[in-house]
């Protein structure tokens, strides 16, 4: 049976500067001896590891999974893996679009924690407001990326959530 290219990323808010993406084709193609991998970002450049010289990630084909450290902040990707021979010839690839927003979503949890601590805090306008408009960004970056695969609105989306968080004191 011919590989049916897949993959699947995740990210954990304990570690919301790594992404792990996992290899989820099936079948099977013996000319197949490596991967790679291409983030691209919103803004037309692609993101690799402190230290790499390519503008991809080799991906070892005895891997099923492999662990990223590549952000820091809430970023919107289209990350392309492509499944190549041993000579670099591409044999097949798959583009997938993600919004990774952990970084926020850590954050808008801390809120909610607070409003546990601090039940006052509903009563201030301002405050649930904007802890509305941060949920309103977020949700807005994932409809975007599951509605259109679009990096640009997403990534838009989570620079304003961003914003919020990176700047609470004008907030909360």
């Amino acid at each position: 049976m011919p590989l049916t290219p897949n993959f699947t990323a995740s990210q954990f808010s304990g570690t919301p500067s790594v992404i792990t993406l996992t290899d989820t084709s099936t079948g099977s193609d013996v000319t197949i001896a490596k991967r790679r991998i291409y983030l691209l970002q919103a803004n037309g450049t692609m993101l690799v590891p402190a230290g790499t010289t390519t503008t991809f990630i080799e991906w070892p084909l005895a891997n099923t999974s492999i662990s990223l450290d590549v952000l820091s902040q809430d970023s919107a990707l289209s990350i392309t893996v492509q499944w190549l021979t041993a000579g670099n010839t591409v044999v097949t690839s798959k583009t997938i679009s993600f919004a990774f927003t952990a970084y926020n979503e850590t954050f808008y949890y801390g809120l909610t924690e607070s409003q546990v601590a601090n039940s006052n805090l509903s009563a201030s306008t301002n405050w649930y407001q904007t802890k509305l408009v941060l949920r309103v960004e977020i949700d807005s970056a994932n409809q975007s990326i599951t509605f259109a695969s679009d990096i640009y609105s997403a990534q838009a989306a989570l620079n304003r959530a961003t914003y919020i968080s990176t700047n609470q004191a004008l907030f909360f």
